[in-house]
């Protein structure tokens, strides 16, 4: 199956590529691949490249807060509504990779974080582990009420990961 891969190099003709490193691929979950990182490939896909050493942390860290969605969530958020403490953002999708990340980086910005995910464990976990200000099940409460619960004054930001 093709997919997102960290992958630590066995063997290696490519200098760039150094055996022991880690590197990150579209490669798919396999035991072993054999790449050559110099020969097009799909465009649609990313090419090949180490990862940093993370200093004992997992690898898999590499396909995801370090990965795309982290990169995702940090410039998507960080670039596209420009934070500023005080501000109310709204989440969608909130208790998944994407938008957890959103929501830490909201509160870490001194936003007040509102979101939304498709369960009540998502949203208490939304509550009780990330910090959201506030969080609701979308299936279970309607959304104009929600917001005009937890936003009466309006938002800010808006990050969808929905549609």
């Amino acid at each position: 199956m093709i997919g997102v891969a960290v992958s630590r190099i066995v063997e290696s003709r490519n200098p760039d590529f150094p055996v022991g490193k880690l590197m990150c691929s579209t490669l798919g979950w396999r035991t072993k691949s054999v790449v050559d990182v110099n020969k097009p490939g799909d465009a649609r896909l990313p090419k090949p490249y180490i990862l940093p050493d993370f200093q004992g942390l997992p690898a898999s860290l590499g396909v995801g807060f370090l990965g795309m969605p982290g990169n995702t969530a940090y410039f998507g958020f960080l670039e596209i509504c420009k934070p500023k403490p005080g501000e109310v953002v709204v989440v969608t999708g909130a208790a998944g990779a994407v938008g957890s990340i959103v929501g830490q980086i909201a509160k870490i910005k001194g936003c007040k974080v509102i979101g939304f995910a498709g369960s009540d464990d998502k949203v208490k976990w939304l509550l009780e582990e990330l910090g959201f200000d506030a969080a609701y099940n979308y299936k279970t409460k309607d959304i104009a009420e929600a917001l005009e619960e937890a936003a009466p004054e309006g938002v800010d930001c808006y990050f969808d990961n929905e549609s």
